[in-house]
């Protein structure tokens, strides 16, 4: 519905609460083949209060994650290596403040740690109970340097209808500075996506161009975002010159020392949204 499409106006980028995807995701552990992440009493889960972000190792991204709000969110690893493999996720808000979640079984935490044998995987659920909304993004790295794979489920489930929705995302990498993606924004429809800057000291200015389906230019702008900061919004809204068209975008970031990995939702007015995917260009 497009009441959904909540607006978090903020400096000058037109923040909205990702269309649909305006409560998103919680974590909250459940079992999987081979178990799942411990509470803290065995060490498996830690919280980090305060803690900021820091990139000392390659890491995976789920660029945006929230909590509350008739949203869930599940995250499922998988080891890939050949020897057994440490995760660690970790919870941030915009500014890379810790951002702590309700996570079913566990509680509330901004950091969730386990060892995945080989062949092993986990699936992370968060519980949906938060009284407001709250937004971030979710890192993920191997403290042991092993091979991890992974994807996010978002959900929506709301009272007054029968079925949930559901849309499957991929996590994203640290070093996304160049690429292209598709957008529709005609009636009924709207695309809307998160970004993250990861440098934790440069702003990071993202050149933009934008085409319609037959390769016209629709009009090309930038779009600055500071250290750590993490964004969400409906393009047709950040972009009013998007409405009522379908076509290309690209993303350009040539100064930035990290990436700034995006994350992209294709939202139709009636409910059902789809996960829309980013071509790399590095």
């Amino acid at each position: 519905m497009r009441e959904e499409f909540r607006i978090m106006r903020s400096g000058p980028v037109k923040r909205t609460s990702f269309p649909t995807l305006a409560a998103i995701m919680l974590f909250a552990a459940i079992p999987s083949l081979y178990g799942q992440p411990a509470a803290p009493a065995d060490g498996q889960a830690d919280e980090k209060d305060g803690a900021h972000l820091t990139l000392d190792m390659d890491v995976d991204l789920l660029p945006h994650i929230a909590d509350g709000d008739y949203w869930a969110s599940t995250i499922t690893l998988l080891n890939m290596d050949t020897e057994p493999a440490q995760y660690r996720l970790r919870f941030f808000q915009s500014r890379g403040e810790a951002l702590q979640l309700p996570f079913m079984g566990i509680g509330d935490r901004s950091e969730l740690t386990g060892t995945l044998p080989v062949k092993g995987s986990v699936t992370i659920r968060t519980a949906g109970t938060s009284p407001s909304l709250k937004q971030g993004f979710a890192l993920l790295d191997s403290p042991n340097g092993k091979k991890l794979k992974g994807y996010g489920i978002f959900r929506q489930r709301l009272p007054w209808r029968e079925y949930d929705f559901e849309s499957v995302v991929p996590l994203a990498s640290q070093y996304d500075r160049f690429y292209v993606m598709s957008f529709d924004n005609r009636a009924g429809s709207t695309t809307s996506m998160a970004i993250v800057n990861l440098d934790p000291n440069r702003s990071a200015v993202i050149g933009l161009q934008f085409w319609d389906e037959n390769g016209a230019i629709l009009g090309q702008t930038t779009l600055t975002l500071q250290p750590l900061e993490h964004v969400a919004f409906a393009t047709d809204i950040q972009w009013p010159f998007l409405v009522n068209k379908r076509g290309m975008a690209r993303f350009m970031a040539p100064s930035a020392t990290l990436g700034l990995p995006a994350l992209v939702l294709r939202f139709n007015w009636s409910g059902p949204f789809t996960t829309t995917y980013t071509f790399s260009m590095n």
